[in-house]
């Protein structure tokens, strides 16, 4: 089986065996982790009045991985409170650009 890659450099893998479809998913992320570390370096901790801020940037494949974890939909809240925890792993510090 070849990988196929999507335009966000997600790459996809689909495998049938025993009567089952397998999907496995792989995304380098070393490029991401590289912004986010420039992006910490360079970005205010807050900006303009509404004191907003990036906190991270999480792969495709980590957030689909974590929805999966928490039982939410990306983009709801719940999932969003599950992220905030993980990204205050040390485990996932390298998806943090400023405190959350």
């Amino acid at each position: 089986m070849t990988w196929k890659v999507n335009e966000y450099g997600v790459m996809e893998r689909m495998i049938e065996q025993d009567g089952k479809l397998i999907v496995n998913r792989q995304q380098d992320v070393e490029a991401l982790i590289e912004q986010n570390k420039i992006e910490a370096e360079i970005a205010p901790s807050m900006v303009g009045q509404a004191a907003v801020r990036k906190v991270g940037e999480i792969p495709f494949v980590v957030a689909e991985e974590w929805s999966r974890e928490c039982g939410a939909g990306i983009g709801t809240k719940e999932f969003a409170l599950y992220c905030k925890k993980k990204l205050m792993d040390g485990d996932f510090a390298a998806f943090r650009i400023k405190g959350v």
